[in-house]
């Protein structure tokens, strides 16, 4: 049924988050933009997306700053206090079209009368010699994702944040107007008999600020939230804080006290969230604070490094909006195994039928080694160099990174899930946390870690496999006196289809990248921007006994949590499983991800100690010491 507030919202004009320019009013939309919304929801590749009424809203619980309102019926004229705002009446919605917005963000929703045409974000490389522009946007969409036919409905609570998502104009009233009864059979909405002091339910000044107005670009829990660009941003004011924030420490500053430090340390961790490639830079920084002195943080050149890192994604940030894509992850669409050794590195990629291939490769399994060179093997730590300055951990590390590479030069892997295991727990744990508090290899090679997914937009899963369960990369890792055919002909009995394989060798300048990271040599972010080929003209062919498989759990929001979980991990000495390694198979690869720690037993539904039937008997008797 209506709902008084309903019509006063869908009247309201909201500012754009990021332009600051008023966006479309609801009911002005014009009659192209309703029957697109009526499309189903995330189908086709991204264009067909942007034609899509994907919408946001906020509302939120009751505010004690605004002035109370009598209720009123459907039928009575509206207060005074119900009114939109004077200074943006409903009739800037019939203003004759405007030239349209363009920033460096992507594009943004036009003035009434408009379409907007979604574009991939361009770069404005140049200015900056560190700013690199990523790899191009996809087009296509995940194929794990979900389709529907009817027009999304949804309603999250966060506290006490209502968060909206819907499609087709009809359908966006229907889902607001849920909203508000069902806040108001919570919450008695007013009544003439009140106290004139009480306050509506839901905040009015919120309400007509916006927070409840239909819109394709939404501020959300401190994030801009752009459903046609598929894009999340920080809010102009916060990237106003991170640019004072590393104006604040200049490059000549040495020493900082613990309080600013934990405060830098905490927004730069909020604000990394959305940031692709920001988690991998907190080592240093970490390391400062655990080695303080007298309330005070020696800020190293290690430190001043990071936060020069910090400046090039500021900086990065115009020209390469964070896609959405980039921080879910789906169902995998690889699986490799990589390992390393005191000889060299090696590992092997098992890509799933909709993963596209490179020009040049083919949808086989890509496997690649590389040999240390002389000095690096120096510097190892053995029982008879006690005093190197590289572990076995690390070599692993640097295995991971040009493992990840591999994939990247071989497939199209822009916004698609890969899972990557070792049999190394550190090197696990490192590639999990994203950074480490030391100042030593792992240091080096996990910034590396997140500038190379910043660049190439995968999401990278990880997970162990026991040394048993690992045979092709171990052999890959030490053989090196065999020839490729040898070596392959060797490791036959493990691979799904022993003549089915390609040969992947890493670049020269990737690999001086890695190198420099093992001996502590801070390297450019250019270093690792190896373009790839172009993507092959690749059709994969589904399955026809079969449907593809798709993820459910990001769009169910109702889902048993015990379905998001993962089953407690014991090791086993059998993991290799070759029917596991087939391309249909991968999909289904993180749901065999392991955890360390146990699954966390059902709560009673009682609050509270549990009663004892006895109080008298459950009394311990006083113990006596006997002789």
């Amino acid at each position: 049924p209506p709902h008084h507030l309903d019509d006063e919202a869908a009247s309201i004009v909201p500012d754009h988050p990021l332009t600051g320019m008023p966006m479309i009013p609801e009911d002005s939309k014009d009659e192209e933009s309703d029957n697109s919304s009526d499309k189903p929801a995330f189908t086709g590749d991204l264009t067909s997306q942007a034609n899509q009424s994907c919408s946001h809203a906020t509302a939120s619980t009751p505010s004690t700053k605004i002035p109370p309102r009598p209720i009123e019926s459907n039928t009575e004229p509206r207060s005074t206090h119900a009114q939109p705002r004077v200074d943006r009446p409903h009739q800037h919605a019939r203003k004759e079209p405007e030239t349209p917005v363009v920033t460096p963000d992507g594009p943004f929703p036009q003035p009434p009368g408009q379409r907007q045409e979604v574009e991939a974000p361009k770069s404005t490389g140049g200015h900056n010699s560190k700013c690199h522009p990523s790899v191009p946007v996809p087009l296509d969409r995940d194929p794990s994702l979900p389709s529907q036919s009817r027009p999304l409905s949804y309603i999250d609570i966060f506290v006490d944040d209502f968060i909206g998502l819907a499609q087709d104009l009809t359908n966006e009233r229907r889902v607001r107007r849920i909203l508000l009864h069902a806040i108001d059979d919570v919450i008695r909405p007013l009544s003439e008999s009140d106290n004139v002091h009480r306050r509506e339910p839901v905040s009015l000044k919120k309400l007509r600020q916006g927070d409840c107005s239909w819109s394709t670009v939404k501020l959300i829990l401190g994030w801009v939230i752009d459903t046609v660009a598929m894009t999340i941003h920080l809010p102009p004011h916060r990237l106003k804080r991170l640019g004072e924030i590393l104006a604040s420490i200049p490059a000549t500053q040495k020493r900082t006290s613990v309080k600013k430090w934990h405060k830098v340390l905490g927004e730069l961790r909020s604000m990394s969230l959305a940031l692709p490639g920001a988690r991998n830079l907190f080592s240093h920084m970490q390391h400062a604070l655990s080695s303080k002195l007298k309330g005070r943080v020696a800020l190293t050149k290690g430190v001043h490094d990071a936060l020069d890192d910090f400046r090039w994604i500021l900086n990065d940030i115009a020209s390469r909006p964070t896609r959405i894509a980039e921080l879910v992850p789906l169902l995998a669409s690889a699986e490799g195994h990589h390992d390393a050794s005191g000889k060299g590195a090696g590992g092997i990629w098992f890509p799933a039928d909709q993963l596209n291939p490179r020009h040049g490769y083919s949808q086989k399994p890509v496997v690649w080694r590389f040999e240390w060179p002389q000095h690096i093997i120096d510097k190892l730590v053995t029982t008879e160099n006690p005093n190197g300055t590289i572990s076995n951990s690390d070599l692993e590390l640097a295995g991971g990174l040009i493992h990840l590479e591999a994939l990247a030069q071989t497939f199209d892997v822009r916004e698609r899930t890969l899972l990557s295991k070792t049999d190394n727990l550190n090197t696990l744990f490192w590639q999990r946390k994203g950074s480490a508090t030391t100042e030593k290899v792992p240091a080096h090679l996990l910034r590396l870690f997140g500038i190379h997914q910043r660049h190439h937009r995968y999401v990278s899963r990880h997970d162990y496999l026991p040394g048993e369960s690992n045979p092709v990369a171990d052999g890959l890792s030490r053989d090196f006196t065999l020839s490729w055919k040898e070596q392959m002909a060797k490791l036959a009995p493990y691979l799904p289809n022993p003549e089915e394989y390609q040969v992947w060798t890493p670049s020269e300048q990737f690999m001086e990248s890695i190198l420099s990271a093992l001996v502590k040599k801070r390297v450019n972010p250019q270093s690792l921007f190896i373009e790839p080929p172009k993507t092959a003209n690749y059709e994969p062919t589904p399955p026809t006994h079969t449907q593809l498989p798709t993820v459910d759990w990001p769009s169910a929001p109702y889902t048993k949590p015990s379905r998001a979980k993962f089953e407690p991990y014991k090791s086993s000495g059998d993991e290799f499983q070759r029917e596991n390694l087939q391309p249909s198979k991968i999909p289904s690869s993180l749901g065999r991800l392991k955890v360390t720690y146990g699954a966390v037993p059902r709560r009673p539904s009682t609050w509270g100690p549990k009663p004892r039937a006895d109080n008298r008997s459950s009394k311990r008797r006083p113990q006596h010491a006997t002789v």
